[in-house]
């Protein structure tokens, strides 16, 4: 009986020592554009709170109106839906650069986020709609 529990117990540690494999978790590497999205969401959050504030939002990255050239994990980039979807986007951008009723256009700019990733990638939605 002691032999069969030692048994149980050693593979148990087995087989938990198999899932923590450090290097399978490493080989992911974001996209361009999903890195770049990744940026626009913390930029977006910070605007938020900016306007929340009753502040003006003082500047966009440039890095954003670049959107459309950025490699996709899937090749999204090129489809022309999503060069279609991407000037929504970069157009709300620059109605908040010139500072025409920035809620306006940060909430356009949520919305044009929301409807690529409707067609394209679903899973960040659940974060877009806190923006």
């Amino acid at each position: 009986m002691k032999w069969i529990i030692f048994s149980a117990f050693v593979l148990t540690i087995i087989a938990c020592g198999q899932g923590n494999n450090a290097e399978k978790a490493d080989m992911y590497k974001a996209s361009e554009l999903s890195a770049m999205m990744r940026e626009m969401v913390i930029w977006s959050n910070e605007a938020k709170a900016t306007l929340a504030a009753g502040d003006t939002i003082q500047e966009v990255p440039a890095s954003f109106y670049k959107l459309v050239d950025k490699t996709a994990t899937r090749g999204e980039h090129l489809e022309d839906a999503f060069k279609a979807m991407a000037p929504v986007y970069t157009n709300a951008l620059k109605g908040i650069e010139r500072k025409d009723s920035q809620q306006f256009y940060y909430s356009m700019s949520i919305q044009a986020c929301k409807n690529c990733h409707s067609v394209y990638c679903g899973g960040p939605l659940a974060v877009i709609n806190q923006l």
